[in-house]
Formats: structure tokens, sequence, C-alpha cells
């Protein structure tokens, strides 16, 4: 089961089966987990072409810390927008395997900065990120 602040990689379909996100597995942080209804955070690997381009509005930036988080690299949060799934469900073998989730202030720092202008919400083609990921369901 997935759960919030849960930390899982996999590919997604956006802005299609064939862009970006979908050719290399990203981290992405639960942001719900109801059933079946779930929202993703997108997390990557903080480049230097991100600190002079205006690609995101609203992020957090992370260094990597495991009493914090798992992740490996300075990493860059998106908070301008999430990914939803409605029927799809998450294997637990997604979850990073050094830490498992991120902490508490961390999530709520990443709650905040979602929060302070809103977010847009791309509900994800399910049958495509099946396609591309053999652990979601």
């Amino acid at each position: 089961m997935i759960n919030e602040k849960n930390v899982i990689i996999m590919k997604i379909p956006y802005p299609m089966i064939n862009g970006g996100l979908a050719l290399k597995p990203h981290m992405y942080i639960c942001k719900k987990s109801q059933s079946t209804n779930h929202e993703f955070i997108k997390c990557q690997t903080l480049k230097p072409y991100m600190l002079t381009s205006n690609i995101m509005q609203h992020y957090w930036d992370e260094n990597p810390d495991i009493r914090r988080n798992p992740f490996q690299h300075k990493t860059r949060i998106d908070c301008d927008k999430i990914f939803s799934t409605h029927t799809v469900t998450y294997d637990p073998r997604l979850k990073t395997t050094t830490r498992p989730d991120v902490c508490d202030a961390l999530y709520q720092s990443v709650q905040n900065e979602l929060y302070q202008d809103g977010y847009e919400n791309i509900a994800l083609n399910e049958n495509e990120l099946k396609q591309l990921n053999s652990l979601i369901r």
C-alpha cells in the first residue's frame, strides 16, 4: 500500500506516452492516497539550467538527507502541478528503498508551497501509466 508522504519511483505518460517523464523514471511524493485515488508530486535532480530558467513558479529544493528524504542528489520538488489517478493500484515495491517517505517537516513545506497560489491537477492516462510500469495495475 502507498500512503501519504511515501516516495515512489515510476514513469508517467506526460505530456504523452513518449514524453520526457515516460522515458526515465522519477521520484514522486504521494500527496493523497484514498482507496484507488492517488495524487503525486514530481521530484527531480536539480540541474544547472533550472537555476536560471523560470520553468517552475513554485518549487522546493531539498538536499539529500536520510533523516528527511530518500534523495541521493539535491532535488527540486515541483509544486506547480500534481499528477492524479483514480482506478489503479500501486505496488509497495515502487517505494524508495533507502527511506520510503519524506519527513513531516519536508512534507509540510511542500504542502505550503503547493497551496501558495494553487496548482494544476493533471489526470494521467491510466492505461498508458500501466504500460510504462509493471508494478501499477
